[in-house]
């Protein structure tokens, strides 16, 4: 079962697959002053060491019902099981704890809840032997494990990493799958894993698409400014496909400024991913200042609601104005989350006007906003979301909590740090 690292692909059925998916549900976990033991889990804990595999999907299932992070605990114990199903079941139920799906949407895979665990997780402290067992997970014979440890262990772990978790995961990234590399990259850049910079880049020329794509986006997450000549020269060959559409979505995100002229050169493309790296590029690297006049006159014309939102963060980083047009952003369930993220990036120079719209009519707009200044943080951030506390939407007052729960949180890490925020600033 995780006797070293397979070489043989082992099949796993799409029946058993989607089995272990709807025997888990994706719902939403209880709010963070919910966090109490719930009776029944002592009985649980019982039948997890059953020798019965019947038994110890009955306590899977309970586990589900359950919820809540006291169970994480029992679930790692389950992440090892010698059952294909129980161990697929165990790292599903992991996931789904730590991961809230933004406005009522639902995530089917491991990949999904990943991407909405940018910015919408559950800042849980990891228990030692969760962690343990889903790093050892990654070495299991099985594709399907190898694959959703590898997510897992990107939404649930913080960086920086531990060399060992660190190691596993750069291994990863020579798994025979695509599907496992692919996976292992993304939680690579989501947790800023020292020293993966060098094999990303050598990723990049994957035989596998998917592959390519999943490591220039981890190279912009690390920020790598070493591959920026490798990135360029994916751009200028792929210009008009996906790799060229991902090759400069990191340049933007790694943001060197030698990459100005790309960027400016870029704004009138007839691309519109094209011209959305631009800006945001130009925002990241400091230039979006000198640009301002420029972006401002385009602005009017521009079709895109994505390029306007980049515009808008381009101009808001330069301190112009385009804060408001983020926020008005909110309310749009399709762009919603893409304005969240430009607003937790710029950060706590615009917290006033972020913790103003908490007095919004629209409940997905408030719900933003409260998930917002979770990670903004600072005291007028934990100021708004106290004089929210009396809100009557139930889905907004998740949101409240959970928000606070994060900032006490990073409050209480010593030295300062705020590792529950770090889905947030690897969001980009």
């Amino acid at each position: 079962m995780t006797r070293g690292r397979p070489h043989l692909f082992v099949a796993v059925t799409a029946w058993l697959v989607a089995l272990s998916l709807s025997s888990i549900g994706w719902a939403a976990p209880r709010q963070p002053e919910q966090a109490t033991s719930p009776p029944g889990l002592p009985q649980a804990a019982q039948d997890i060491a059953s020798p019965s595999a019947q038994v110890r999907r009955q306590a899977l299932r309970a586990l589900r019902e359950h919820g809540g992070p006291e169970t994480l605990p029992l679930y790692a114990r389950l992440v090892g099981d010698a059952e294909l199903d129980i161990r697929e079941g165990a790292i599903l139920g992991v996931i789904v704890t730590y991961v809230h799906p933004p406005m009522q949407r639902s995530v089917g895979n491991a990949a999904a809840a990943f991407e909405a665990a940018r910015l919408h997780d559950q800042p849980w402290a990891v228990p030692p032997e969760l962690s343990t067992a889903l790093v050892k997970a990654l070495a299991d014979n099985t594709p399907s494990i190898r694959r959703d440890a590898a997510y897992a262990v990107g939404i649930v772990l913080n960086p920086p990493v531990t060399k060992a978790v660190a190691f596993e995961l750069v291994a990863s990234l020579s798994d025979p799958e695509p599907p496992v590399r692919v996976a292992a990259a993304r939680a690579i850049g989501r947790l800023r894993v020292p020293d993966a910079g060098v094999p990303l880049v050598g990723r990049v020329n994957d035989e596998d698409l998917d592959v390519r794509l999943a490591s220039m986006r981890a190279l912009g997450d690390l920020r790598f400014e070493q591959a920026v000549d490798a990135l360029t020269d994916q751009f200028n060959y792929y210009v008009r496909g996906v790799a060229g559409r991902s090759a400069i979505s990191a340049l933007a995100a790694i943001a060197h400024r030698s990459t100005r002229a790309l960027f400016e050169e870029q704004t009138a493309s007839k691309n519109s991913a094209h011209r959305q790296a631009a800006y945001e590029g130009l925002a990241r690297s400091g230039f979006a200042a000198a640009a301002a006049p420029v972006i401002e006159a385009a602005m009017g014309s521009e079709k895109d609601a994505r390029v306007r939102l980049a515009m808008a963060f381009a101009l808001a980083s330069a301190g112009r104005d385009g804060i408001n047009r983020l926020l008005d952003a909110l309310s749009d369930r399709d762009r919603s989350d893409d304005a969240l993220e430009y607003l937790v990036e710029l950060g706590q120079p615009h917290v006033d006007a972020v913790a103003a719209r908490l007095s919004e009519p629209t409940p997905l707009v408030r719900g933003q906003v409260a998930t917002a200044l979770g990670f903004i943080g600072g005291p007028k951030a934990v100021e708004a979301l106290t004089r929210a506390s009396g809100e009557t939407d139930p889905d907004v007052r998740q949101r409240i909590s959970v928000a606070q729960f994060r900032l006490a949180r990073a409050r209480a890490v010593p030295g300062g740090g705020a590792p529950a925020t770090s889905n947030a600033s690897a969001a980009r």
